[in-house]
C-alpha cells in the first residue's frame, strides 16, 4: 500500500469540504483527483500532505501501512509541488533543489559532497543540466516547474503530491510537460497523487482517476473505466462533451423523443444498468463519436432527425453542430472521410443513429438540458 485515507470528513465553517472520503492509492501509482472548483481535491490532498486537518472523528491517514494523520507535515515523508512553484527567488536553481537537503538534522543530511551529486543527477533528469546557476526569474514556467518538481523529488519522499502542478502554463507546454512527467513516473515508479480539473491531463497522465463532486468521490477507476463506463450522471458529463436526451425506458426498450429502438440493437454499452433501472422516466447519453450518420433511418434503429448548423474542420476530426426536428442542440463528430462522402455541409438534412447509450434514472441526471422533447 502507498497512500491510504478512510473516512475523512473535514468542514470549514457551515461548508463541508469533503465528506466521509475514502481512498486507497497503491505503491507506484499515480492517481488523478478530478473535480471542478470546490469539489474538495485541493482539500483532500492537503490532508494528506499534513497541511490540513480533518475535523474530529475522521478516519485515518496511512503512509505505506503506517498511520500518519498524528505526524506533523515535515514528519510524514512527503514530497508537495504547488501550482506556482513556490521556488526562493534568491536562490539559485541548485541551491532551489538543494535545500530540502541541507536542513534535514544532522545525523540524516548528506555530506556536502553527496548533495552536489544528487543535484547533479537530478538536474539531469529534467533536462537542466546546464541550469544550475540561473535564478527562478531566468527560467521559462516550464523549467520552474521542474525545478520544483526536482527539489520535492530530493528528499526521497514516500510520496509525491501535486496540487494543479501544470495550471499555471500555457497549453503547448502543458502538454509537453505532462508526457515528460509520466515518461518519469514510469522510470521511477514513486507513489503519486496530483491534483487536477483537466480532464485531458488527467485521462493522459494517471493510472486511476478519481472523479470527485460536492465533497465526495463519484468513481474511481482507470481512465478507460471512468470515460466509456461511468458509474452517475456526473461523471458521465464531467469527461468530456455530451449530448443529452429525455427518454423512457418499457420492458427492455428505450424510447428516446418520438423515436424508439431495441437497447441490444441499439448497442448501448450499457445492458447492466438496463436490468438495474426501473421502467420509466431516464436520461439518455451520448458522445459526439458516438452517432452514424444516414441518409435514411435505419428500421429498429434509434434515428434522431437532425439538421446540420455548423461544420468545423479543423482537426483530426470533424466537429458538427445540428440542431433535431424538435429544435434541440446536437453535437456529433465524424471523420474527414465521412464528411466529403456524405457532402455534410449546413443545412443537411441526416438521421443520427447512437451506437453507444448510457441511461440513468431521470431523478440522478440533473437538468434536462439538450434534450429530445416529445415524451
Amino acid at each position: 500500500m502507498g497512500v491510504e485515507v478512510r473516512n475523512i470528513t473535514k468542514s470549514f465553517g457551515d461548508f463541508k469540504a469533503l465528506d466521509d472520503v475514502s481512498l486507497r492509492v497503491e505503491a507506484g501509482e499515480l492517481v488523478a483527483l478530478l473535480g471542478p472548483s470546490g469539489s474538495g481535491k485541493t482539500t483532500l490532498l492537503r490532508i494528506i500532505a499534513g497541511l490540513e486537518t480533518p475535523d474530529a472523528g475522521s478516519g485515518p491517514v496511512f503512509f505505506r501501512g503506517v498511520r500518519v494523520d498524528k505526524q506533523k507535515v515535515n514528519e510524514r515523508g512527503v514530497g508537495f509541488v504547488f501550482q506556482h512553484y513556490a521556488l526562493f527567488r534568491h536562490m539559485t536553481v541548485f541551491d532551489n533543489i538543494a535545500f530540502g537537503m541541507t536542513v534535514k538534522p544532522r545525523k540524516e543530511r548528506l555530506s556536502k559532497i553527496e548533495i552536489r551529486e544528487k543535484v547533479r543527477a537530478l538536474l539531469h533528469m529534467i533536462q537542466l543540466d546546464n541550469y544550475a546557476e540561473r535564478y527562478p526569474s531566468q527560467l521559462s514556467g516550464g523549467q520552474r516547474q521542474r525545478v520544483a518538481l526536482a527539489r520535492a523529488l530530493a528528499v526521497e519522499p514516500h510520496a509525491l503530491l501535486l496540487d494543479e502542478p501544470f495550471g499555471a502554463l500555457d497549453a503547448k507546454v502543458r502538454v509537453e510537460l505532462r508526457t515528460w512527467l509520466r515518461r518519469l513516473h514510469d522510470e521511477i515508479h514513486l507513489t503519486s497523487v496530483f491534483v487536477t480539473h483537466d480532464q485531458d491531463e488527467a485521462l493522459e497522465l494517471a493510472d486511476r482517476v478519481a472523479v470527485m463532486n460536492s465533497g465526495k468521490i463519484e468513481q474511481v477507476g482507470t481512465p478507460d473505466e471512468v470515460f466509456h463506463h461511468p458509474k452517475t450522471p456526473f461523471v458521465m458529463k464531467f469527461l468530456g462533451q455530451v449530448n443529452q436526451f429525455r427518454g423512457r425506458l418499457e420492458s427492455g426498450r428505450v424510447w428516446v423523443g418520438a423515436h424508439s429502438g431495441l437497447a441490444s440493437q441499439c448497442e448501448t454499452g450499457d445492458k447492466e444498468s438496463i436490468t438495474s433501472i426501473n421502467a420509466g422516466s431516464v436520461m439518455v447519453f451520448v458522445r459526439p463519436h458516438d452517432f452514424d450518420i444516414a441518409i435514411q433511418p435505419r428500421q429498429e434503429r434509434c434515428s434522431i432527425p437532425a439538421t446540420v448548423v455548423r461544420v468545423r474542420s479543423a482537426g483530426n476530426v470533424v466537429h458538427v453542430e445540428m440542431v433535431t426536428d424538435t429544435g434541440d442542440p446536437l453535437n456529433v463528430e465524424t471523420s474527414h472521410q465521412e464528411r466529403d462522402e456524405l457532402k455534410i455541409e449546413p443545412g443537411s438534412h441526416y438521421f443520427m443513429i447512437p451506437r453507444n447509450l448510457r441511461i440513468f434514472p431521470a431523478d440522478t441526471a440533473g437538468d434536462y438540458s439538450n434534450q429530445v422533447a416529445g415524451l
